[in-house]
């Protein structure tokens, strides 16, 4: 559901006066926020909406003249993974690589391990201070079997399972009516803390099914600032085995054999290739943390039109263009952000701020403008502060977007719905199902500034606010704000691989319209507020 706010309320650097929808900007309970470069030179944001739930966004930089654009936003449920390579196989193992596509399914491909054998087994030790659960990711089969799971050498521990069959043990069934249904976890044990031994073993064949059980990960509770989250970086002259999987350069990759890998690291951006000694398979996201919802790659902070005596202007960032970067800081809790270089390649902390210093201008090349672009970001929230002085020529605007929302009704990878209806105070809900297939009028809310979005998530509820508004300050064209909604961008419905998206605006004008020209000021801003309930 999405709820809007009718509402003239501003906000002063990130301090909201007291407003309806209060509940949709409330914090989240996240500590951390993280920085790490992307591919072709974007940059990955990561920022804790929960203890245990992040928003990975990704800042596009196709054109390293402009500014980044946050185009991308992805979420997860944080977990440590101890993958087939941090487990010790007895005999009775056969290795395989994992693959797949899908939200629900892999995406570099990683390890597995299937055994039929009833005394083959695998264990690893996993130790956190903080209280944490326990879960098995594994690959359901038709031939599946049970999978037993001692922790300590008991089963006294082993508290989110039970005997499923009167085996007379704790097991889960791992069988499929469809074959080879990867990706999925089952939670095992529940308010551990410290170290403990997991050991799986096979349980015997389970009715229908088999004696079958196929084994890709050991994950527990994890944090931003935990070591497990991503796989590591690749490093040179290492050996490595068919799936292990390594990030470098902003993309992730799977071993494609057993071997040592080469001296410089791999440098394509798709499908299998060489580091020199070693292939890889390519793609921009690992197989694990676990991921639950994505949106789609459209423009956040801000865009707009105008129109000069020559030709139409469109400015915002990689999609509209016509911002040229004079300079550009990244400080992380206020000092300049260095890229790690080893372990998983995240750089935490509490606090990130990018600042771009930018040059607007026409189609023709023509200045109109100096603007500053500060972006905030701070657990579970992000927030643009825009300052842009008027150098040049007068440009009226025939739309102006200060803060945007994409969001998706029915996750086509997933196959599941997202966003289920949209709602403001005196009036009749919208419910988004009644626009499957069409493309319909854009829905109105004159004076809405604010707006919230609640996803329902197979893992709790994503809150999402946005609002929008002036910034104070001498000389401001902007004074007014409404939001309008898109309930179906491109006809879609339920059904097939494609997303259903939607995409909320809030605009900003003036009375008398809108212009910007020598002399002038546009300040405003948009603050994004996320968490998982």
């Amino acid at each position: 559901m999405i709820g809007l706010d009718l509402s003239l309320g501003q906000l002063q650097r990130g301090v909201p006066t007291p407003q309806p929808l209060a509940s949709f900007f409330e914090q989240g309970q996240g500590a951390h926020v993280a920085l790490a470069n992307g591919a072709n030179g974007n940059l990955s944001v990561w920022t804790e909406l929960s203890p245990n739930h992040a928003a990975w966004m990704q800042l596009d930089n196709d054109d390293p003249a402009t500014r980044f654009s946050w185009r991308e936003t992805l979420l997860m449920e944080l977990r440590n993974i101890y993958p087939v390579g941090a487990l010790t196989l007895s005999s009775g193992w056969s290795q395989l690589q994992s693959s797949g596509s899908g939200l629900s399914g892999s995406y570099t491909g990683n390890r597995a391990v299937a055994t039929s054998s009833v005394t083959a087994s695998a264990s690893v030790t996993v130790d956190r201070a903080a209280p944490y659960d326990v879960w098995i990711h594994y690959t359901a089969r038709t031939s599946g079997g049970y999978c037993r799971v001692d922790i300590d050498g008991a089963q006294t521990l082993v508290n989110e399972i039970e005997d499923p069959a009167s085996l007379g043990f704790k097991a889960f069934p791992t069988y499929s009516d469809v074959d080879l249904q990867r990706r999925q976890s089952i939670k095992i044990a529940s308010g551990l803390t410290g170290s403990h031994d997991i050991v799986l073993t096979n349980g015997g064949a389970a009715s229908p099914g088999g004696n079958a059980i196929m084994i890709e990960a050991v994950a527990i509770t994890g944090s931003l600032d935990e070591p497990r989250i991503l796989p590591p970086l690749w490093q040179p002259g290492v050996t490595y085995e068919m799936g292990d999987e390594v990030q470098f350069g902003g993309l992730f990759y799977s071993a494609r054999a057993n071997g040592v890998s080469g001296n410089a690291g791999p440098t394509h951006t798709g499908g299998i290739a060489s580091d020199g000694a070693l292939d890889w398979r390519a793609d921009n996201r690992p197989t694990y943390p676990k991921f639950i919802a994505i949106d789609y790659a459209s423009e956040r902070e801000y865009a707009m039109r105008f129109t000069p005596d020559v030709s139409a202007t469109e400015l915002g960032g990689q999609t509209h263009g016509n911002e040229t970067l004079q300079a550009r800081t990244i400080q992380l809790d206020g000092a300049p952000w260095v890229p790690s270089t080893v372990g998983n390649g995240l750089s935490v902390g509490a606090q990130i701020a990018i600042t771009e210093d930018l040059t607007w201008q026409l189609q023709t090349g023509e200045a109109i403008g100096d603007c500053q672009l500060v972006r905030t970001v701070t657990p579970g929230q992000v927030y643009h502060a825009v300052n842009a002085t008027g150098t040049g020529t007068e440009v009226a605007f025939e739309w102006f977007y200060a803060g945007m929302l994409p969001m998706v009704r029915w996750d086509g990878e997933s196959g599941s719905t997202v966003i289920d209806s949209l709602s403001a105070p005196s009036t009749t809900p919208v419910a988004l199902t009644d626009y499957a297939g069409t493309s319909p009028a854009n829905i109105d809310f004159p004076d809405a500034q604010r707006i919230g979005l609640l996803a329902d998530l197979a893992q709790g509820d994503l809150v999402y606010g946005l609002e929008a508004g002036a910034l104070p300050g001498a000389s401001n064209v902007v004074n007014d704000f409404d939001t309008f909604l898109r309930p179906n961008l491109d006809a879609s419905s339920e059904s097939g691989s494609l997303d259903w998206k939607a995409k909320a605006y809030i605009t900003g004008s003036a009375d008398g319209g809108l212009s910007f020209g020598a002399g002038d000021a546009l300040r405003f801003y948009s603050r994004h507020v996320l968490k998982v309930t």
